[in-house]
């Protein structure tokens, strides 16, 4: 089974899994380069959370796209995760 499912986008099925295990995430941008990503998300559920917590949160989101040799998603190089009050 494709972990991209319908979405027909690596970029958009990441979007979609962020936004289902943080349902009030206020945006979520992803970029690619190749096989490597940049996410940015702004979510008021990272309230009184530590970096590593947020960091978590988004990880575990995605991780089933960063498992198995024929994974479509090598690396995050840039991980960004921010309240609305913080964002730019």
């Amino acid at each position: 089974m494709s972990l991209l499912g319908n979405t027909g986008t690596i970029d958009r099925a990441i979007e979609t899994a962020i936004r289902a295990a943080i349902p009030d995430a206020q945006d979520v941008n992803i970029r690619a380069n190749g096989n490597h990503f940049t996410v940015r998300v702004v979510s008021a559920s990272f309230e009184g959370r530590s970096m590593i917590q947020k960091h978590r949160m988004v990880l575990s989101a995605i991780s089933p796209f960063m498992s198995g040799d024929d994974a479509p998603v090598h690396a995050i190089d840039q991980l960004v995760c921010e309240l609305p009050t913080e964002e730019a």
